[in-house]
């Protein structure tokens, strides 16, 4: 991911960038799928179990790869034969296993090596994405025959959610417990309504599971129809999805649907942000603003993984900022949007403003490169 690293030791505060580091406590793991189902039949139950993972192993490995790509590139996603599936795997789990003398069947959690799906994306020359958006809390909503249903034990809308993989998603999803004070205090109403008490509400809800959002599903069941409005509540927030679904076999069937189809809506409209096409070479030079060694190590734990980041140098560094130059795919807003996933904030500096101070023993300030000025610091 880092091509280039630059390494300062200065008075006070030795500082090595290294490549590598482990992702921010939040992300989860884009390269895991889970309830892969499997039924295979062989001459023996160890065939068919040998034969089922294999095959589990493959499909797992096509729907990594569709995960981290646009749809309309999917017609050239590489080829996947159980070998190669085999060969990519990092590690495998079973679940729900049934088996007989001859048959197999059971649902899988794959987990795949980052550099072996890249290294078939790549070869195939096919843009993809790995920037996760931050969690949002999720509230499932349903309204049928009069009735208003969120924490309720006999909300299906809410069980096809939980059916789904939130946690891996490219737009992670956490359905929060319902605990006693979270029933009292985010109502069905509360949850569907735009006024500044239920926001204040919301934004309580969402602080508690580290979320800045939370996403109402609304779910308007009648007739065998499914309407469903996706509205996103706070720093996030964006126009409301709205899809409709039927004929489902039946009732949690369409709901299922309907859920894994929503948040597909919701990855697709985050990986056209984030998925860039254009593999040049870019470079800005940004000056780094914190308080404490703490924020510092934030930020540059936030350049070193974020996927669009090519290379990093330190040109100079006092106790309380950094000058930066760094080597980004894409453009600088999809890059700010990059690094605020990981809580970490890029804008165009102010040029008056120099974060080191006059009073330091060292100011990079003067050796600032030419070209457009950025500052990153940490944020919310």
């Amino acid at each position: 991911m880092i091509s280039a690293i630059g390494v300062l030791r200065a008075p006070g505060l030795a500082l090595v960038i290294l490549a590598g580091i482990a992702a921010p406590a939040f992300a989860n793991d884009i390269f895991t799928v889970r309830g892969i189902a499997v039924d295979r039949t062989a001459d023996t139950a160890t065939a068919a179990r040998a034969a089922a993972q294999a095959e589990g192993q493959r499909l797992a490995l096509a729907e990594v790869m569709k995960k981290l790509t646009l749809p309309e590139d999917w017609g050239a996603l590489p080829e996947v034969d159980e070998a190669t599936a085999q060969g990519a795997v990092r590690g495998f789990q079973v679940a729900n296993e049934r088996t007989s003398a001859t048959r197999y069947i059971a649902e899988m959690i794959v987990s795949f090596q980052p550099v072996a799906v890249r290294r078939m994306l790549r070869g195939a020359n096919i843009p993809f994405g790995e920037t996760q958006a931050r969690p949002a809390v999720l509230l499932p909503v349903l309204r049928r025959d009069d009735r208003r249903i969120l924490w309720d034990d006999d909300n299906p809308w809410r069980g096809a959610w939980a059916s789904l993989d939130l946690v891996n998603a490219m737009t992670p999803l956490v359905l929060p417990l319902g605990d006693i004070a979270e029933i009292n205090s985010v109502t069905p109403e509360v949850a569907l309504s735009g006024g500044e008490n239920a926001q204040a509400a919301l934004g309580e809800l969402a602080a508690n599971y580290g979320a800045a959002d939370v996403v109402v599903a609304e779910a308007v069941l009648s007739g065998g129809r499914l309407d469903v409005t996706l509205t996103q509540r706070g720093a996030a927030a964006a126009a409301p999805i709205r899809q409709s679904f039927g004929e489902g076999a039946d009732e949690a069937e369409l709901m299922r649907n309907a859920a894994r189809a929503m948040l597909d809506t919701m990855a697709l409209q985050w990986k056209r942000q984030i998925i860039v096409r254009d593999t040049s070479l870019h470079t800005l030079t940004a000056s780094a603003s914190f308080a404490n060694l703490e924020e510092w190590e934030r930020i540059r734990n936030s350049l070193t993984t974020a996927p669009l980041v090519q290379g990093l140098e330190v040109l100079g560094i006092s106790s309380n900022g950094a000058e930066l130059r760094i080597s980004y795919k894409g453009s600088p807003d999809m890059l700010s949007l990059s690094l605020s996933q990981r809580n970490v904030t890029l804008a165009p500096a102010v040029p008056s403003v120099d974060p080191f101070g006059s009073d330091d023993a060292y100011s990079p300030a003067s050796t600032m490169s030419s070209g457009p000025a950025w500052r990153l610091s940490t944020g919310s």
